[in-house]
């Protein structure tokens, strides 16, 4: 978020607390078609930073208190928590908050310090690690009340994970992956396997028209709460508008060119991580480009990174690499696009 241009209006704790609140219709909108597990991962995701935290913050001989009173690590907890499939154990959960609060925020320093976003940090070394668990996103059970969806997640989460392995054969990996996946992975899937005579065409669609459906209110709703950010002014529009119309630029340019081989402007942006990062990642203060240009070009950065990492590589969602390596570019954007000194304004 870049804020410290408002804290003469708001407490760094209220700023927090106003962007949690942002995150709420999207953390309802996944709790809705993925059930009660994402709002598992969200709290234990708090409660395992908080005791990181304070068994780092004792290492090292600091004030618990003060440190702990900016809330930035629940934001973290938070980000982290909405971002990993909702049913994924809490041992690999906890293996991403390790890296998330240790590494790389506490070894560069700790808070205000850390040149990469915490969050993706964690986010990233799961999805490198385990790719089959964070790639499964398992429907919500509707049949399921409150309480049972609750007492099921919780023991898969906590006890026995039962999430299906992919097999290596395409009978049964098809069926699987369509059920549990996002657009972008059935992106991949498709134009792998396009000529496979094993998929059923009549499945791919259903499955697809459910998936496309959940994850395009997904993303309306992390869209909305950006725009609450933006009148309330909390973040500046210059990261998301950058990051958005990069991103769809070269994706209409290339879906024009070739409608088989690049994915549509629609996947891009209401699929994955999309929203989430531009106006919830891309926008950390600490990580992203501190000039008002600096953070146009730091936003097309991530825009061109999320269009090449998505149709070129073999990781359907690109949102944690893209940041991360935006994030490595934050201090020669910024010594490139600092103000002349000579009167001249900032865009």
């Amino acid at each position: 978020m870049n804020f410290p241009c408002i804290y003469h209006v708001y407490s760094i704790r209220k700023i927090m607390f106003l962007v949690i609140v942002a995150c709420l219709p999207g953390i309802f909108a996944k709790y809705y078609f993925f059930g009660i597990g994402t709002l598992i991962q969200i709290f234990f995701s708090i409660f395992i930073s908080l005791v990181l935290e304070i068994i780092i913050l004792k290492i090292r001989s600091k004030n618990i208190k003060n440190y702990l009173q900016d809330t930035s690590l629940v934001l973290t907890s938070v980000l982290f928590g909405v971002s990993i499939p909702p049913l994924l154990p809490w041992w690999m959960t906890s293996i991403g908050l390790f890296f998330a609060i240790v590494v790389a925020k506490h070894l560069y320093g700790g808070i205000g310090q850390n040149i990469f976003n915490p969050a993706m940090v964690g986010y990233a070394v799961l999805l490198i690690s385990f790719p089959v668990y964070m790639n499964n996103w398992n429907e919500r059970d509707f049949s399921l009340s409150f309480f049972n969806d609750f007492k099921k997640s919780a023991y898969i989460i906590f006890f026995k994970n039962d999430i299906t392995t992919v097999s290596s054969s395409y009978l049964n990996i098809i069926p699987d992956a369509f059920t549990t996946a996002t657009p972008l992975n059935n992106f991949k899937i498709k134009s792998h396997l396009k000529d496979d005579f094993f998929l059923k065409e009549n499945i791919i669609k259903n499955k697809e028209v459910s998936i496309q459906t959940s994850w395009k209110c997904i993303n309306i709703s992390f869209f909305l709460g950006g725009i609450f950010l933006l009148f309330t002014k909390i973040i500046c529009w210059r990261i998301p508008i950058s990051f958005l119309s990069s991103l769809g630029m070269l994706s209409i340019i290339t879906y024009f060119y070739s409608k088989e081989l690049f994915m549509s402007p629609q996947v891009h942006f209401f699929s994955g991580g999309t929203m989430i990062c531009a106006f919830f990642i891309a926008t950390d203060p600490v990580t992203a480009a501190c000039n008002n240009v600096g953070k146009i070009v730091f936003g097309i950065i991530i825009g061109f990174l999320v269009w090449i990492i998505r149709n070129y590589s073999d990781y359907p969602d690109a949102i944690a690499f893209s940041v991360l390596f935006a994030n490595m570019t934050v201090p020669l954007v910024d010594y490139y696009t600092k103000s002349s000194g000579y009167g001249r304004n900032n865009i």
